[in-house]
């Protein structure tokens, strides 16, 4: 298991106050490939990454620069001009996934949209589209308020729990609502073995292939079996033609009509993708309000005044760039291209990653600091802040899950009180997503007296 570290790593150097490529030093035409790391003979920079990645990529940023060849075909770009190129993509030169290869995970779903490109991708993105809509995103609040009231109402006063475990329990309840129109039930369990088996799974740089054995590999091939089954039994028993414009309604009511595989495949990944990382976000978020008590009181104090929707997207904008769920995306190069002085060579892959860029010190000053007032001032350069990505791969979900993570934390913070137990072994996992460790916290009544030390 490779688990992060909350002490500083080493922050890029201040750099230009300007996003504007500067005139290349190099002659015209001239082949180059950017610095990086030799790392050992044989093993490259592996070990390095495998033992510690967070750290080995901010320390790849601080000592290469903006373009880092970090392995002899992959690269790490850090400049938002670089990463915007790469994202945003104009020239047609990255794709997420290689053409005339169908992209292979230990969960599957080759059938899902994410795990698509070209033609195939756009299809399928428009096709999904509309339940992400506005006004499917402000239909869903009503579920976000009763949700993480229901889960409060839950607890008992001087409880410790377990607070990832408890925001995915509600995360996922209130995910399944906006995809499916209600809850998984006893299913949710299976989403849950399965996510955390991808996690493990993703957390470590030596996998068996899924065909071996291991405890984790038949932990996820017993989850995913009955996942495909509640859900075959879902799309099975529903009814076509409702009003509904949730994912399941869209997919259902496709014409012509979709395979019940290919609507499996689609609603998995868009329930296993979509809770996990809002849970990490959240308990990321009580993690920063718990060690910073002045702050949280501020916010309690803006939440009654009825005054705090710019304080409130602060702290989840800063919650966000500090520990940002999604923490490394990758494209691959389909053709030769360059950014900035350096060649990009066809079939290269290049991460950006936003844990780095997001504590970059040339657009966030102080950028180990949890400061949510910096998002009162100008704000950071484009590509500067992508917690959801960018370009036409941008997450598909990211207004729902901005109103969700906005909606449950100003709900947590009028109904409750919760005291951290242990903050100082809270550590990051950078797997598939961006998990933390170790978040415990006692529930405290929110009506009696005055909080303790490190209360949220």
């Amino acid at each position: 298991m490779r688990e992060g570290r909350l002490t500083p790593a080493p922050t890029l150097p201040p750099g230009p106050s300007t996003l504007l490529p500067g005139p290349s030093t190099l002659p015209p035409g001239a082949s180059t490939l950017p610095p990086g790391p030799r790392g050992g003979r044989f093993s490259g920079t592996r070990p390095e990454y495998a033992a510690d990645p967070l750290s080995f990529l901010v320390r790849c940023a601080a000592e290469y620069g903006d373009v880092v060849r970090i392995a002899p075909s992959n690269y790490l770009v850090v400049h938002p001009r670089d990463i915007a190129t790469v994202l945003v993509d104009r020239q047609g030169a990255f794709v997420k996934i290689r053409p005339g290869v169908r992209r292979r995970s230990h969960a599957g779903f080759p059938r899902a949209m994410m795990n698509s490109e070209g033609d195939d991708w756009r299809v399928k993105r428009q096709r999904l589209s509309p339940a992400f809509a506005r006004e499917q995103v402000l239909r869903h609040a009503g579920a976000v308020e009763e949700e993480t009231s229901r889960a409060v109402a839950s607890w008992q006063q001087g409880q410790v729990i377990d607070v990832h475990q408890a925001m995915s329990d509600l995360t996922l309840r209130i995910g399944t609502r906006a995809l499916l129109g209600a809850p998984l039930g006893d299913g949710a369990a299976a989403v849950k073995a399965a996510v955390d088996a991808i996690m493990r799974l993703t957390a470590t740089p030596f996998r068996f292939p899924a065909w071996v054995p291991t405890p984790t590999n038949r932990q996820l091939a017993r989850s995913l079996g009955r996942l495909d089954g509640l859900l075959g039994s879902l799309v099975e028993n529903a009814d076509a033609g409702r009003q509904e414009r949730n994912a399941l309604a869209l997919l259902l009511d496709e014409d012509p009509a979709l395979s019940a595989a290919a609507v499996r495949d689609e609603l998995a990944t868009l329930i296993m993708s979509g809770y996990e990382t809002t849970a990490d976000a959240l308990t990321w978020t009580l993690y920063l309000l718990g060690t910073h008590p002045q702050l949280e009181a501020r916010l309690r104090q803006s939440l009654a005044d009825e005054d705090e929707p710019s304080l409130l997207d602060a702290v989840l904008k800063e919650s966000m760039r500090l520990y940002p769920p999604a923490w490394v995306t990758s494209r691959v190069a389909v053709k030769e291209s360059r950014l900035g002085d350096f060649d990009v060579p066809a079939g290269t892959t290049v991460a950006v990653s936003q844990w780095v860029t997001h504590r970059d010190g040339r657009w966030y000053p102080d950028p180990e600091r949890f400061l949510p007032e910096r998002w009162f001032g100008e704000p950071p350069p484009r590509h500067a802040f992508i917690p959801y990505g960018s370009g036409p791969r941008a997450c598909i979900g990211a207004a729902l899950a901005t109103q969700e993570l906005a909606g449950i934390l100003r709900c947590l913070l009028r109904k409750t009180r919760l005291s951290l137990v242990g903050a100082d072994a809270v550590r990051p996992r950078p797997a598939l997503a961006l998990q933390p460790l170790g978040v415990r916290a006692r529930v405290d009544d929110t009506r009696g007296g005055r909080p303790g030390p490190q209360a949220l």
